[in-house]
């Protein structure tokens, strides 16, 4: 190793203190430096959600959801972020349009996805050029267009069009997939609609839902009619679908859409726009060793351990994809996520927040007597976890007790085999094992509270985002997790033997979040990470691979130099 790169290294070899930050790792393979940061002001405001970059304009666009705009930053060779402008799609395109979701950069042209002011009404994608920020086009969206991408050779626009029910979930929209061929310029747009009404009880794979079900999918929602909220009716499959992220092959042949709710992911053929296959995504058993979580907030104490009987489903937010010894491998931030309506007590007139529909249950909905949950009743051990209501009913017995208990999420992030759907790699209670141990007086804090383990009932550390990056001749991944803060890194060049690499931090735990006029302090570092973005060296200002985060709860977006020994 040369001198310069130890230097930059301070030659880890157990710990090593970096601008503040202790990383938990025993390893000098790699370390995460951040650079740079934008600080918006704005605290819990969802002010920096996704980013994206131009290597034409070296800027990176990130979602300001506060603003309803895209923030443009200018990325310094220094790795500094400076302000140079900002769009604002809605008004750019009228008709009804409101908040921007998310964002994507081919070769000078910004995609950006735009729901409408009604989010039950279809959306819009529009376009813009990098360097004049001036509007080329726009196509009509599917309901509430979450997530958007480029297919990596250019050709094609994917939208996810997640398709939320409204706060009296009287009106569901289907969720979609929006396919945009963009190959004859932005001037002549033409899109498609992937749906998902062939696995409807009346569709033509609808006998496949049963072993679909077995094997980890969720079929759960229930439509309110419009005259009496409390009469309801099941949703189909294609409204409880609701597509969260795309991933994409190296070939833009095959997307891979998260329907998060459900737990599965569709594989899309890009050309036909067709839904190929669902995937379930499975349970994790929280009862194995290595496995354990942390399921109470109010025992005083850090208690990680396996849970006979429990389960996590997985329900990924991000998902990304990579190859190996040809296999196509789909690597999953294993978020969770429940629906509840309306979602506050002020939305719905007369109705509190649940009261219309909710997925989420505590222990004491069911009788536990005589089963194996009868002594983890109480608050400190099962009872304010927070279980899937409706796997919970499915594993029942003939007395209407529980057999096995589902929490939302798995606490982890994973690898998955696309060809097979077999789980390849689990990182365990990796999550909630090491920042107990770098930050025993937070763990399972919130991303706007220090409440030491409020989120040990719901979620945890929560992986969010997620993104993979190439360095030397190792992959890596960079786990986002939304709650505590920081970005997990584990080498997953050989899939199976995937290992932790070090937990990035620089969230000031010892710092006010905000300021006296409630602004955010700007002394007090990242929290809330949203989206993440891997920028190599060769199309880095910096010459250097960087991680660009986007954190909603502090309003920041920072850049993380990667520094490593090869």
């Amino acid at each position: 190793m040369s001198d310069s790169v130890c230097g930059r290294l301070f030659c880890l070899v157990f710990f090593v203190v970096l601008n503040g930050i202790l990383p938990y790792v025993a390893t000098a393979e790699l370390t995460l430096r951040p650079i740079g940061t934008f600080h918006t002001g704005l605290y819990d405001k969802s002010a920096a959600e996704i980013p994206t970059y131009c290597q034409k304009t070296k800027q990176v666009f990130v979602v300001n959801a506060e603003s309803g705009r895209v923030d443009v930053l200018g990325l310094g060779d220094n790795g500094s972020l400076t302000k140079v402008g900002s769009i604002d799609a809605a008004d750019d395109l009228g008709n009804g349009m409101s908040a921007v979701n998310s964002v994507s950069v081919f070769d000078g042209t910004l995609a950006v996805a735009v729901e409408a002011d009604v989010i039950t009404e279809n959306g819009r994608v529009a376009f813009y050029d990098t360097g004049s920020l001036q509007l080329k086009g726009s196509v009509e969206a599917g309901a509430l267009p979450d997530m958007v991408t480029f297919t990596p050779d250019g050709q094609w626009v994917l939208v996810a069009n997640e398709g939320e029910p409204n706060e009296e979930y009287s009106i569901d929209p289907e969720g979609t997939v929006t396919v945009v061929d963009v190959r004859n310029g932005f001037d002549q747009l033409k899109t498609r609609t992937v749906t998902f009404r062939d696995w409807n009880a009346d569709g033509k794979h609808a006998q496949e839902l049963p072993e679909l079900k077995k094997r980890g999918l969720r079929v759960f929602g229930q439509v309110s009619q419009s005259g009496d909220l409390k009469k309801k009716i099941p949703a189909t499959f294609a409204q409880d679908a609701e597509p969260e992220w795309i991933a994409v092959d190296h070939e833009s042949h095959f997307a891979y859409v998260c329907l998060q709710e459900v737990n599965a992911v569709a594989e899309v053929d890009i050309a036909d726009a067709t839904v190929r296959r669902i995937i379930p995504l499975g349970y994790k058993n929280f009862g194995e060793a290595g496995s354990g979580i942390d399921a109470s907030d109010e025992d005083n104490r850090i208690d990680i351990r396996p849970r006979s009987g429990l389960f996590g489903i997985l329900q990924p937010d991000t998902v990304r994809i990579y190859q190996r010894n040809g296999r196509r491998l789909l690597v999953t931030a294993n978020e969770g996520d429940s629906r509840v309506r309306p979602t506050s007590d002020d939305t719905v007139s007369g109705f509190e927040e649940g009261a219309v529909f909710e997925d989420e249950a505590s222990l004491d909905d069911w009788p536990t007597s005589g089963t194996l949950f009868e002594k983890q009743t109480s608050d400190t051990e099962l009872g304010r976890l927070k279980l899937v209501r409706d796997l919970v009913d499915d594993h029942l017995d003939e007395k209407g007790r529980p057999t096995q208990l589902f929490a939302f999420g798995s606490r982890s992030f994973s690898i998955l085999d696309l060809t097979t759907g077999d789980l390849v790699f689990d990182s365990g209670d990796d999550f909630e094992q090491i920042t107990a141990k770098r930050y025993p007086e937070f763990f399972n804090v919130s991303n706007d509270s220090l409440k030491k383990e409020k989120r040990s009932r719901s979620k945890g550390p929560e992986p969010e985002g997620l993104v993979l990056g190439t360095v030397g001749q190792k992959t890596y991944a960079f786990v986002g997790l939304e709650r505590i803060g920081g970005i997990m890194v584990y080498d997953i060049t050989q899939p199976e033997s995937s290992k932790h690499v070090g937990y990035f931090n620089n969230r000031q735990f010892d710092v006010p979040a905000t300021l006296g006029d409630g602004t955010a302090n700007p002394d007090a570092g990242d929290s809330g990470i949203e989206g993440l973005i891997f920028v190599p060296a060769e199309k880095s200002p910096t010459s250097t691979n960087l991680v660009v985060v986007g954190n909603e709860t502090s309003g920041t977006t920072t850049v993380w130099e990667v520094l490593t020994s090869q």
